[in-house]
This record gives structure tokens, C-alpha cells and sequence, in this order.
């Protein structure tokens, strides 16, 4: 059984929330349910029926009380959309249970049904989850006994970490994840800000239209001179590979041409830059291919703000870092598009990296333990 030695806080708080999520657009609250795990006191909130929250949530978040939740982030979006102030101390399970399962099998998964069924808990049907969830994504109206089943989702997910915090309390180095946890606070806070988009050019780029258009033009200026590309059923163009053999036959390049293991034409970057340096009449064709694969549709998510914002989803990957969705972050695709990131007038903006930042992270943790190394 848990107590207060296990866990040195006046009030441990399970907190779960329900919203509606769109891209680049800060969580709709729906709902909230909070289970206290010393006393059982139970908090339900339904968003509409209490026009004003206030201006903190209906629970204790000083630093003599612990917020605990699955995938914390979401929860510490869901405080800031509603103007409360971020919780002292979290416990966020889920960079927790991926901690400690690393490097093994997970049947069920790494989410909160996962980290269940791994501690040999009972938990719901994963279909029904995947339901309520969705209808809860449609978003409002939502009937009453809909509103019904989503606040009772909701507590079952606050009772469900009540019920897998004791089975992982003990893998847990308490000091180490109340660190995770402040740095998932601070994942949403970035979250909720977002990098300021230029909203003067963004929408061009954005429009799928007008970018494949530009993709396309290109195409026949360049491919007047090889004959290589043919426009599919789709209206895209396609690199053929019988015309591409033909034209390097016609070229006397076809026979010195590297080949896969399947005797295919071997079209990697490499193969096509090594094959320009020595015949340099391939290197517009090159440059062609190079480029349209670099203009990749841009699917940053902006909200009608001008503010880019997605999930972050923080230590998902097993070396501990962040893994937000690629197409959708101003950080990962290609860098010409960092250009759009604007502040508004008087306002600046720095991207700054650190040089052996796990290192100094290391070092400093060594040192205020009071480790020897």
C-alpha cells in the first residue's frame, strides 16, 4: 500500500481531462475528473456547466501537492487554455513506464491501456477507448447521456492511475521523474505559445494547388531534354524507368549504370551524384529529382492564430527525446522553412542549441546528488 514515505506530499491528485483537439489550435476543454489519492475525494467538471473555472483549477497544485496523470503534457495544455497556472510538482506515468520498460516487450503497448495490462491490472476494452475518444474529437453538441459517458471515461482513466501508480512507485526514482515532469510542463507552456508563423506567406505555401503548381512547371523545362517523365493518372509527374534506361542507352550510359541486387536501376542520391560528376549532362535531371522530392507538400499545423503548434510527445523515443510529428513542427522539415517563422513587431525570436547538453545535464545531476564517480 502507498503512503506518504513512498510518496512525501499532503495531497496526491490523478488527473485526466477530455478536449477537442484540432491542428495548430490550443486543447478545447470538454471535461476534467480528478481522483485524491489519500482521502477518495472525487472532482467531476463538465466545461459548460461552470462558465467560469476561475483562475485555478478546482484541486491543489502548490509544491506540498503531487499532479500525476498519463502523457502530462496534454493535461498541463489543457491548464494553460484555461488561464490556470501549471502544477508544482508533476508525475507524468508515461515517460515513466517507458523508462522502465526500455529495451523490452510491451505487448499492449506504451500507452495507458498498455502500461495497465503490463502491471496485470484489468482495463477497458481498447475499441470502446478508441470510441469515446473519437466522439469526443467530433466535438459539441454532445447529448446527455453522451455528456454522461464522457465524464465517466474520464474519472475511469483518473482511476486507473490511482490503481497503476502503487505497482510502478517502486521502479521509480521519485526525484528523477518529478525532473521529467517538470520538463513536460515545460513542453506545454512551448506547446501553447507556439513559434509565430508568417501569416502573409504561409497560406500560398500551404495551399496544395498553388504548391503543386510550382512542383509541376518545373518539369517540362527541365525534362525536354531527357524525356523521362510521364503524367500519371493522378495529374503528377512520375519518373519512368523505362524511358530513363531508354535515354541512358541513347546516352551509352546505360551499361556502366549501378544496379540493385533485383537488377533494377539503382536510383539512390548517391548513385545519381556520382553518375553527374562523369556525365555532366545528368546533373539538371538530378537537380530536378533532388528538388521536387525537397518541396514536399507543407503541412505545418497553424491555428488561426499564426501560431504553430503540435504534440510534442516528450521522451517517446528510447533515448529520451522529444518526437513530435515531423510534418507538422516548423523544426523538422526542411530548413528553408524556419524563414517563416515571423514575431509580430516588436518582438524577437531565438533558436538556441546547446553543445553537450546531456553532458552538463549529467554533471549537474552528479553534483547535486552528491554521486562519486
Amino acid at each position: 500500500m502507498t503512503t506518504k514515505n513512498d510518496l512525501p506530499f499532503e495531497q496526491v491528485w490523478c488527473v485526466d481531462f477530455e478536449f477537442v483537439s484540432k491542428p495548430g489550435e490550443r486543447p478545447d476543454v470538454v471535461c476534467l475528473a480528478a481522483r485524491e489519492l489519500w482521502t477518495g475525494q472525487t472532482i467531476q467538471v463538465w466545461r459548460e456547466d461552470h462558465e467560469d473555472l476561475g483562475s485555478s483549477p478546482p484541486y491543489a497544485i502548490g509544491t506540498d501537492a503531487l499532479f500525476v496523470s498519463y502523457v502530462a503534457n496534454a493535461e498541463c495544455a489543457c491548464h494553460l487554455a484555461l488561464s490556470w497556472p501549471l502544477p508544482a510538482r508533476v508525475l507524468d506515468l508515461s515517460p515513466e513506464f517507458r523508462s522502465i520498460t526500455n529495451g523490452r516487450l510491451v505487448p499492449e503497448g506504451k500507452g495507458l491501456l498498455g502500461a495497465l495490462a503490463y502491471y496485470g491490472l484489468s482495463n477497458r476494452n481498447a475499441q470502446l477507448k478508441e470510441a469515446m475518444q473519437k466522439r469526443i474529437m467530433r466535438g459539441r453538441p454532445f447529448t446527455p447521456e453522451e455528456r454522461r459517458q464522457i465524464l465517466d471515461y474520464c474519472l475511469d482513466d483518473a482511476d486507473d492511475l490511482v490503481r497503476l501508480l502503487p505497482k510502478m512507485l517502486p521502479h521509480i526514482d521519485l526525484g528523477v521523474a518529478l525532473y521529467r515532469g517538470e520538463s513536460v510542463a515545460c513542453l506545454a507552456l512551448i506547446d501553447h505559445r507556439g513559434p509565430p508563423i508568417d501569416m502573409v506567406n504561409f497560406p500560398s505555401l500551404a495551399d496544395t494547388r498553388a504548391w503543386g503548381a510550382m512542383r509541376d512547371a518545373m518539369v517540362p523545362a527541365v525534362d525536354a531534354q531527357y524525356g523521362v517523365y510521364i503524367r500519371g493518372a493522378d495529374g503528377e509527374w512520375h519518373l519512368s524507368i523505362e524511358r530513363l534506361e531508354a535515354y541512358l542507352k541513347r546516352e551509352g550510359l546505360l551499361d556502366n549504370w549501378p544496379r540493385t541486387e533485383t537488377g533494377k536501376l539503382d536510383l539512390k542520391r548517391k548513385t545519381w551524384e556520382n553518375q553527374s560528376r562523369g556525365h555532366p549532362q545528368l546533373e539538371n535531371l538530378r537537380q530536378l529529382r533532388h528538388v521536387r522530392d525537397k518541396m514536399r507538400k507543407v503541412k505545418l499545423a497553424v491555428g488561426v492564430d499564426g501560431r504553430n503548434r503540435t504534440v510534442l510527445w516528450p521522451f517517446k523515443s528510447k533515448t529520451g527525446r522529444t518526437q513530435p510529428k515531423a510534418s507538422q513542427w516548423i523544426f523538422s522539415p526542411a530548413v528553408w522553412l524556419r524563414s517563416l517563422i515571423k514575431p509580430e513587431p516588436g518582438q524577437a525570436v531565438a533558436y538556441i542549441d546547446y553543445s553537450a547538453m546531456e553532458f552538463g545535464i549529467a554533471a549537474s545531476r552528479l553534483i547535486h546528488s552528491d554521486c562519486r564517480v
